[in-house]
């Protein structure tokens, strides 16, 4: 899912992708906005007066890890997109609202959309981030028992009670069932 976005975004967002980094979606938003999904991160642009930005370009950005969800709020016409992480207060939008508490156009972790098929991008977007951020850093799904055991086998390796062979060979076999 990869659309043209605003010139003023694309030129912000060259100078922050780096030369080996990936981008998996880019979609626009209603006004100069723009989500982005890299290999590594997730990645917000605004630009322009009705996002709030005046002169230059708003970057909001988390790698995957951090996201704790990505979510599209939308009624009859008009909606928008939000990233949640940790530490942030997500309070309720209002497309048509003017007031920064509470304006999609204008927070930094929201794009605005109108029209449902908008809509239906924008949460094949959120089930992409929500799916990567669930994974490994290899792209590899961890759960917690064969992290935990990853751990304690190291800590077993670092201790002498089991040789970096024995751990390589457990590490493998874990590995190999994800």
């Amino acid at each position: 899912m990869i659309e043209a976005i605003p010139e003023k975004l694309e030129r912000a967002l060259a100078t922050s992708i780096h030369r080996d980094e990936r981008v998996f979606v880019k979609l626009r938003g209603v006004y100069k906005e723009a989500l982005v999904c890299t290999d590594s991160r997730v990645i917000i642009l605004k630009a322009g007066w009705m996002t709030g930005q005046l002169f230059g370009t708003d970057m909001f950005q988390f790698p995957y890890q951090n996201v704790a969800g990505a979510q599209v709020g939308f009624e009859l016409l008009t909606g928008y997109f939000e990233l949640s992480a940790g530490g942030m207060q997500n309070a309720p939008k209002n497309f048509w609202s003017t007031s920064n508490s509470v304006s999609p156009a204008k927070a930094p972790n929201c794009v605005t959309i109108a029209g449902r098929d908008r809509a239906d991008k924008f949460r094949q977007a959120c089930a992409f981030i929500m799916q990567r951020s669930s994974t490994g850093r290899n792209g590899l799904q961890m759960n917690d028992d064969s992290l935990g055991t990853l751990e304690r086998l190291a800590k077993l390796r670092d201790t002498g009670v089991i040789s970096t062979t024995e751990f390589e060979q457990k590490k493998t076999q874990i590995l190999s069932r994800l």
